[in-house]
């Protein structure tokens, strides 16, 4: 208020009372309201978004008389003390000290705690210079991402009347949308006349110049089109970008920007974007992105469910969790794995928010500073990225920044290797009169160590163990592989006895005899070591070595598991195709004498009906009647037992038609199903299947259905379909047979169908162990099983996969967590391409 006579100030000082007032009743008047928010003392939740808090807000929770009363009194306690606060602090403004300096509010959107903010607190208070240019920065942070309800919101202004009663800022800076939309409604009150500037905004609107009058500042851009073109310039095979945004009000603002930013892109590029899914969800699907597919990041703070941490830490799970080259629009995400782009960045917007802060208090009016909306954006890479996806910096755009180089010690040390450069040139005519008095023996000793250099490549390039011993049985020789497996370096083996560095190979040392005896080299053995949870098979070959007089041995221990697995499937597979031959056949053999047993039931069942002269004529021949003959069938229970013989061939025929309409081989054309049948048929099959009876008897599980009603036929392959159910149910069965669940619950097999839009989900959970997350990543992958060998090739879930994703173009999830069981979710589509 300085350069005002008393009666401006006593003018001033009563608007600034009333405002203050009118605020704090404002709040005693919602908290009165909202009595209880205060009784239950719970402090709003966090949300990211604004049309979620709203929601959220208008929300009414169960009658508390009791704690209305107390909750009411506490309000009003409250109330009275911010109002008295604040209207002493107003008193008491007369008798200030004078300050010369000019004040500066910095208003930001976010807590202080997060890295843009903090960013943008710096990067400003290094343009300004407060100690240079007579400055007093001040720093609020409106936190709206924690919270921002109506009551906060009310309760921050009056805040801020108290914390500024005292004097008016000559300059307020705002950071994010928030922030301005916060003084869009509260400027007149607050600070009238105050110029406003502003970065970081996403929604700007003319409106806000009829709420302040004097504003302008730095709207935050996004370069998608100029960042998608450099992309496809570093990446030539890309023909698919994949657009990442959460779903918030900003997330969807900014995918908006992007959609049509990327419109109409070189070579018949197709954009595609994410539906809203879980974070985890979205993580799976980026892992399964092909070969010439990229990620555009926008913004990502939090998911559908609420889930949230940090822009930084979800871009970075983001880039992590794809197999292909990820861009960025935001430079907080520019870390990890993203390789980078045309960036809108906190410290970029800051520093020209900076500069037109120092214009406004030099003197220019805001309202003639246009609002910048280019030029801030600016081309930044990062080094390891480049690196990792073999980009030239020589494909990057003009003026594009380079940052998170590795350490160069010449670019650090420059000057001082230049100095030594100069001492070692100036010694260098004593160095060549050396070197040629010592040039034979440095030959020799050159020769020498390029021998073992290439002898150790050699060995160490191979992929097998590779050991030398004497005859003694002493090490001799030690590739990479060798103390990979025993931790022991070369240096620490050589010269000590083969049992004690290499304990598995000690029962070789005959082999090894046996070898140097004959001359020929001894292999074909086979061992099996335990490695954590699994065995390896290995494969051992022994060489007898002769050099120079010097006898001895090279042991080769080559890693055979795969191999082994692959062999091992190959007979499998044999068999099972043996198998499945036979089983069709006898199942076509089986069919016959089943008809003739149900044909013989029938017309024994006609023989004694009523009604049937013949039937009538033949009893009275035996001297009875037709009922005296029927009525010692009943009393036997003859007729009873004709129709359990009857039940009992329809199931078998209905087994055995199961079984052949499994074994048939698909004829790879489509047909509309009913899935609900599909679901029963197979877990006929599983509970008659001999392997699983020899495991565990499929009957003791609890089935549990929750089928969609009304659910429309599914264009599938049938046989395709029964064998990934087959999957799932053989895998759950198994699961809970080794581990039944631990609360003693019934082991349970729940499966359920539901529709989403165009396609059919089907989701089969049970109540077992679930699994740990290193199992979990690897689930899908060919030949990996936690099983026993011999009883498990490891194809299963990744034929399922394949069958599901590559055949009927759905898609294939798991969830689990320790304890909590499985839940297997495949979709199809109910229309097929």
């Amino acid at each position: 208020m300085h350069g005002l006579g008393r009666r401006g100030a006593a003018k001033g000082l009563s608007r600034l009372a009333l405002a203050g007032l009118f605020i704090a009743l404002a709040v005693m008047a919602v908290m009165v309201w909202t009595p209880a928010a205060l009784a239950t003392g719970n402090a709003p939740p966090d949300i990211t978004d604004r049309a979620n808090m709203a929601d959220m807000s208008s929300g009414a929770g169960p009658e508390r008389p009791a704690a209305n009363a107390t909750s009411e009194a506490v309000a009003r306690s409250v109330a009275d003390s911010v109002v008295k606060t604040l209207a002493d602090a107003i008193a008491a403004r007369g008798v200030q000290p004078q300050d010369s300096r000019k004040l500066v509010l910095l208003l930001n959107s976010y807590e202080q705690g997060m890295g843009r903010v903090r960013e943008i607190t710096d990067t400003i208070e290094r343009i300004l210079a407060p100690a240079d240019n007579n400055i007093a920065l001040r720093v609020e942070n409106l936190d709206s991402k924690r919270v921002s309800t109506p009551e906060y919101l009310n309760a921050f202004a009056a805040l801020l009347a108290l914390k500024y009663a005292g004097r008016t800022p000559a300059l307020i800076l705002t950071s994010d949308d928030d922030a301005l939309d916060f003084l869009e409604k509260w400027h007149a009150a607050l600070f009238p006349g105050v110029p406003v500037l502003f970065c970081g905004v996403n929604h700007y609107h003319d409106s806000l110049t009829t709420a302040i009058p004097q504003l302008s500042g730095v709207l935050s851009t996004f370069s998608a089109r100029e960042t998608a073109e450099a992309m496809l310039a570093m990446h030539p095979g890309t023909r698919h970008i994949h657009l990442v945004n959460d779903h918030t009000e900003t997330g969807r603002a900014v995918a908006e920007s992007m959609r049509k930013q990327l419109v109409g892109l070189p070579d018949g590029v197709q954009v595609h974007e994410f539906p809203p899914l879980p974070f985890d969800d979205l993580l799976s699907r980026l892992a399964t992105l092909p070969q010439g597919a990229a990620v555009l990041l926008g913004v990502y703070f939090s998911d559908p469910t609420g889930y949230a941490t940090t822009f930084e830490d979800m871009g970075e799970r983001i880039a992590e969790a794809t197999r292909v080259p990820v861009h960025c629009q935001v430079d907080f995400n520019l870390r990890g794995a993203v390789v980078g782009g045309k960036l809108s960045g906190a410290s970029m917007q800051a520093e020209a928010l900076g500069r037109m802060a120092l214009r406004v208090l030099s003197g220019t009016r805001a309202a003639d500073i246009p609002v910048q909306t280019e030029g801030v954006n600016r081309f930044l890479y990062r080094a390891p990225s480049l690196e990792r996806w073999a980009i030239s910096e020589r494909l990057l755009p003009p003026e594009s920044t380079v940052v998170d180089r590795p350490f160069s010690l010449y670019r650090a040390y420059r000057i001082q290797l230049n100095v030594l450069a100069l001492l070692v040139a100036s010694l260098a005519s004593t160095i060549a009169v050396l070197a040629y008095m010592m040039r034979r023996r440095a030959a020799s000793e050159r020769q020498l160590r390029r021998l073992r250099n290439l002898l150790a490549n050699t060995l160490d390039s191979m992929p097998s163990i590779i050991v030398g011993v004497s005859p003694d049985g002493l090490v001799t020789h030690w590739n990479h592989h060798a103390a990979s497996a025993t931790g022991l370096e070369a240096t620490e083996a050589t010269g000590r006895p083969l049992g004690e560095v290499f304990p598995r190979l000690e029962r070789l040392k005959p082999l090894v005899i046996e070898a140097l005896e004959d001359g020929q080299p001894k292999g074909g053995q086979r061992q099996l070591h335990p490695e954590g949870d699994t065995m390896r098979c290995e494969e051992v070959t022994v060489f007898p070595l002769v050099a120079n007089g010097a006898h001895g041995a090279v042991i080769r221990v080559d890693d055979v598991t795969e191999r082994e697995r692959i062999r091992e499937m190959m007979v499998q597979t044999e068999k099972m195709l043996t198998v499945g031959g036979l089983a069709a056949g006898m199942a076509h053999e089986i069919n016959n004498p089943l008809g003739g047993i149900l044909q013989a039931v029938q017309n024994m069942r006609r023989r004694v009906e009523p009604g049937r002269p013949d039937n009538e004529t033949a009893a009275r021949e035996a001297g009875l009647s037709l009922e005296q003959v029927r009525g010692y069938l009943k009393r036997r229970e003859i007729l009873r037992m004709l129709d359990d013989i009857a039940a009992s061939g329809a199931r078998a025929a209905h087994i055995v038609a199961n079984m052949l309409d499994f074994s048939r081989k698909a004829d790879g054309s489509f047909v509309a199903q009913d899935l609900h049948r599909l679901i029963e048929n197979t877990l006929e099959l599983a509970a008659n299947d001999y392997d699983l009876k020899k495991l565990y008897d499929f009957r003791m599980l609890r089935i549990v259905r929750h089928y969609a009603p009304g659910l429309p036929p599914v264009p599938c392959l049938p046989t395709e379909v029964e064998q990934v159910l087959l999957n799932l149910f053989k895998n759950a069965a198994q699961a809970l047979a080794a581990h039944p669940p631990a609360d003693g619950a019934p082991p349970t097999l729940t499966i359920r169908t539901e529709r989403h839009h165009n396609l059919v989900a089907v989701t089969v959970s049970d109540n077992g162990p679930g699994m740990p997350p290193e199992v979990r990543t690897r689930a899908f992958d060919p030949f990996y099983t936690t099983k026993p060998p011999g009883e498990g090739t490891g194809l299963g879930l990744s034929v399922s996969y394949f069958l599901i994703t590559h055949n009927h173009g759905g898609s294939f999830a798991l969830h689990t967590e320790p304890g909590k069981g499985a839940h297997f979710t495949f979709t199809l589509p109910l229309r097929q391409r």
